[in-house]
């Protein structure tokens, strides 16, 4: 954890790991749940995180997720996988589409 903040602070912006993740967990279980037709024109819009630096900051959800974890290193690049594995196995046993080894492949499924 102390390194998942370190982080948000170099990036100018504490709490963009809870937020990403808040939006993945929000976005999958709409893609989970039937209906999913792809993420709406304006993204991952409507997010208040309560940081003045970073308030109209769209939270990326997966992908921002995935630029953490490649900032990030041994444990807590492995906490943080293990919980977005949790959410992906989900995603890819509700939907179908893009293989989840291809980039971006969670924008892709249906």
């Amino acid at each position: 954890m102390a390194e998942i903040r370190r982080w948000e602070r170099e990036i100018g912006c504490p709490g963009k790991v809870a937020l990403d993740l808040r939006a993945w967990r929000e976005q999958a279980a709409r893609m989970c749940g039937g209906g999913w037709r792809g993420l709406p024109p304006g993204g991952l819009q409507g997010y208040d995180m309560g940081y003045p630096c970073c308030d109209d900051e769209v939270p990326e959800g997966r992908a921002g997720l995935e630029r953490a974890m490649r900032a990030l290193s041994g444990p807590s690049r492995r906490e943080l996988a293990t919980v977005v594995r949790t959410i992906d196995a989900r995603v890819l046993a509700a939907t179908y589409g893009e293989e989840p080894t291809a980039p971006l492949w969670w924008t892709r499924r249906m």
